[in-house]
């Protein structure tokens, strides 16, 4: 069953918020997407496949999951610094400076868990085929104060 437009406006509204989850079904694997803490007062979408995330799906590994590239997000990156290319064009031309070094303009692809908004991750999702709404939202923050030792 295909996500519709109005579930699409609720995933991305409810995802902006800050206690947030999102599953949902691609194929065989179910994708969850929650708000996580980056760092002391930065927070951001992670995606996780099967409730896992695996250091070694951020490299081409042959354990990644087939889903990966269609749910976390791409990322790319020059192998040369502005720098480093300015001056060897500078040295040999820029005809020239592409011959003696053939990888100088190219560049790296890889693909990260984190969303730095619920927007860019809804835009990308809604491109994907055959992705299945499961469920908006999973414990709410009261659901963990109830079970907090700490409120006993």
């Amino acid at each position: 069953m295909a996500i519709t437009k109005e579930q699409w406006a609720e995933i991305e509204k409810h995802l902006a918020g800050l206690f947030s989850s999102v599953i949902f079904k691609y194929g065989e694997f179910e994708i969850t997407v929650t708000r996580g803490r980056v760092s002391e007062s930065k927070t951001s979408l992670v995606v996780y496949v099967d409730d896992v995330i695996k250091g070694a799906w951020f490299i081409e590994d042959k354990e990644r999951p087939s889903c990966i590239p269609d749910v976390w997000r791409k990322r790319t990156r020059a192998k040369y610094t502005a720098k480093s290319i300015k001056d060897a064009e500078k040295i040999w031309g820029k005809r020239r400076a592409k011959k003696e070094m053939p990888e100088l303009y190219e560049k790296n692809e890889y693909h990260v868990c984190d969303f730095s908004t619920a927007k860019s991750l809804v835009r990308q999702y809604k491109k994907i085929e055959n992705l299945e709404l499961i469920k908006i939202g999973g414990k709410s923050f009261d659901d963990y104060i109830k079970v907090s030792p700490w409120t006993q």
